[in-house]
């Protein structure tokens, strides 16, 4: 566990090139810090049940509302690109085409979950974290680390769960407008409470920018396919995304409850093609919908038994311009967890089944499969000793059975400091697009591709007291039969190949503090993503990231500022396009004109720093947002 306020950054200038700071910070020695949590955190992520976050044997991080006001307009992927272990690479600005590297894991190695229940693609592999606005979440829990033994295949790298806005209380209305640079606005609304035996929750949000270019240019022919045009793509792409999310609950009795969930995410996408297109233009674009609905019961069968049962459908649709191509994916769900409270511990019983449909404009030899899952976990405390057990056996209706496990175990040195080390596995099946794809280009899948498996030693030194908290991580995860895509000359075609043993290793500094009036926040990542066949790095991964975050009120009024810095990537498999460091600086202000409203500002890229994050693709430069929130309370 590192750091409930998550949004650290870099704490030496020097360790990373081409970025602005005040004068004598260059040589100013390493501060690593995260915030301070004034109340337990409770996290549910890290073993599928509450648990207090200074017991836990994992890494996770808790992104609370205050840090997600704090981030500006945007979707999820460009708050978690702020975030520790966390890593991206996007085809362009907001919307556009993104990969999010979990521990260096690969893109589709995290699993996401929105409020319990599995979200992505069941072609690609990954969920559309680019589509997903800020707007709607409540919170968000990040888990480094293998879970396939409590979330099953793709967690290899680690499980990200959103959370979405529960209703309680009196009625409460809230209401967001702003509007910033590149043609940025953002409006939303909601109403949450409960009354009698009802709770209900209801927002709905729109988020539009024009955006940038997407592509960049020049760069040398034959490095990818469709070399950027100037006469085509020079112009912005922009991004537009509607979102409505609903939570309704009925309280049958005491400890009985029945709840419906509903969030529905429409996006409208523009990219360059270069001339591609079906239209005509400059521009291609994809319409996109995520949608997720979950009819759950929550039952007290005893004083120390709880049990949820819930069935849950989830969609990710992409149809291009005037229906050049369609990729829907459909996943329907059904879980029955038992949660029992132990003499010394808590118990976990569950059992999952899970069914994978994809409707596509590609010819896929396979378009379904299905997973039925039994689980079982238990942690507990026994003196100083913490204790953590999971078992899971997954079906696969490709691929077979697969058993994967969990062992970990702490020891408390002092109340406040305490080790822990952990064993876990991990398995990932290849997708549909791993193994079926075929496209006019030439790019295709292998239908003789084997699962991944992956093997994670962890080693941890960790600290908490009041106003500050540390960590110290070592992590080594091996991972066989690791599938990666990739171009190949002459055609430069992708084609995935599969490697006989990645390993990923590294460590993780966190330490945080509340220095008198100041909170500050920082993380210092330091890993080793390596194809040891070639002994090359995995593609877009970079060896060093850090963040920095130092926030302070003045009355009414609270200003921050986030630094971030990562070393150099390549872009490719064989090492070949480099892709230099870069820092980044943030700005943020909120002010409280009174106990319902607020002003907010926040400045991106302050110094306007040309990065690339792939190649030939844009990133925003210097942009600014305000906006003003309305609270009733």
């Amino acid at each position: 566990m590192t750091i409930r306020h998550s949004a650290a950054a870099l704490a030496v200038a020097a360790a990373f090139p081409a970025v602005a700071f005040a004068a004598g910070s260059a040589s100013a020695p390493i501060i690593l810090a995260a915030a301070p949590t004034e109340q337990p955190t409770v996290v549910i992520t890290a073993t599928r049940q509450p648990q207090r976050a200074d017991e836990l044997l994992a890494s996770v991080d808790q992104i609370d509302r205050e840090e997600i006001e704090r981030a500006g307009p945007g979707t999820v992927l460009d708050l978690l690109a702020r975030q520790p272990g966390v890593q991206v690479a996007a085809n362009g600005g907001p919307g556009k085409t993104s990969s999010l590297y979990l521990r260096g894991a690969n893109a589709n190695h995290t699993i996401l979950l929105i409020d319990g229940v599995r979200v992505g693609s069941v072609t690609s592999g990954q969920p559309s974290l680019e589509s997903i606005p800020l707007s709607q979440i409540e919170r968000i829990e990040i888990l480094r680390g293998p879970a396939s033994a409590m979330y099953g295949a793709d967690a290899v790298g680690g499980v990200i769960q959103i959370f979405t806005k529960k209703g309680e209380g009196p009625a409460l209305v809230e209401a967001f407008g702003g509007v910033g640079t590149l043609g940025t606005t953002q409006l939303g609304a909601g109403v949450s409470g409960s009354t009698g035996p009802w709770s209900y929750a209801l927002r709905a949000a729109e988020y539009e920018t024009s955006g940038v270019s997407a592509r960049k240019g020049p760069y040398p022919a034959q490095t990818v396919r469709h070399n950027y045009n100037p006469a085509l793509d020079a112009d912005r792409d922009g991004f537009r995304s509607r979102t409505l999310a609903a939570r309704l609950g009925y309280t049958l009795a005491p400890g009985h409850e029945l709840g419906l969930n509903l969030i529905r995410i429409d996006s409208r996408n523009w990219y360059d093609g270069g001339g591609y297109n079906a239209r005509g233009g400059a521009d291609v674009g994809n319409d996109a919908a995520t949608e997720v609905i979950a009819l759950e019961s929550r039952n007290r069968l005893a004083d120390n038994w709880q049990s949820t049962l819930r069935l849950a459908q989830s969609k990710d649709e992409s149809t291009g311009f005037r229906g050049t191509s369609r990729y829907n994916s459909k996943q329907e769900q059904l879980l029955w967890q038992n949660d029992i409270k132990l003499a010394v511990g808590s118990l976990m019983l569950a059992y999952e089944h899970v069914e994978q449909n994809a409707d596509s404009s590609t010819t896929y030899t396979v378009k379904s499969r299905d997973i039925s899952s039994f689980m079982a976990g238990w942690n507990g405390a026994l003196g100083n000793h913490l204790l953590q057990a999971n078992l899971r056996h997954d079906s696969n209706s490709q691929f077979g059975d697969k058993l994967t496990h969990v062992l970990g175990y702490g020891y408390r040195i002092t109340p406040q400091l305490r080790t822990n080390a952990s064993l876990g596995t991990s398995f990932k099946a290849p997708t549909l697009n791993d193994l079926y794809y075929v496209d006019s280009g030439g790019n295709h899948g292998d239908p003789n591709l084997k699962p991944e498996e992956g093997r994670n030693r962890e080693l941890a030194l960790r600290y908490d007291a009041a106003g500050t908290r540390a960590a110290v991580v070592y992590f080594d995860n091996k991972i066989d039969n690791l599938i990666q895509w990739g171009a190949s000359a002459p055609t430069w075609a992708y084609v995935p190949t599969q490697t006989s043993e990645a390993r990923i290793k590294g460590w993780e500094f966190a330490y945080g503090a509340l220095l008198g009036a100041w909170e500050v926040t920082a993380s210092l990542d330091l890993v080793d993503p390596r194809n040891e066949a070639t002994d090359k790095l995995l593609a877009r991964r970079a060896r060093e990231t850090a963040r920095l975050g130092v926030t302070r009120s003045f009355g009414a009024l609270t200003v921050g500022s986030e630094v971030f810095g990562s070393g150099k990537r390549f872009d490719d498999a064989a090492n070949t396009r480099r892709l230099g460091g870069y820092g980044l600086v943030n700005l943020f202000a909120h002010y409280k004109l009174d106990r319902n409203w607020q002003l907010e500002a926040r400045a991106n890229n302050l110094f306007d720093k040309d990065y690339t994050l792939a190649n030939g693709y844009n990133t925003l430069g210097a942009n600014v947002f305000v906006g003003v929130r309305y609270l009733s309370r």
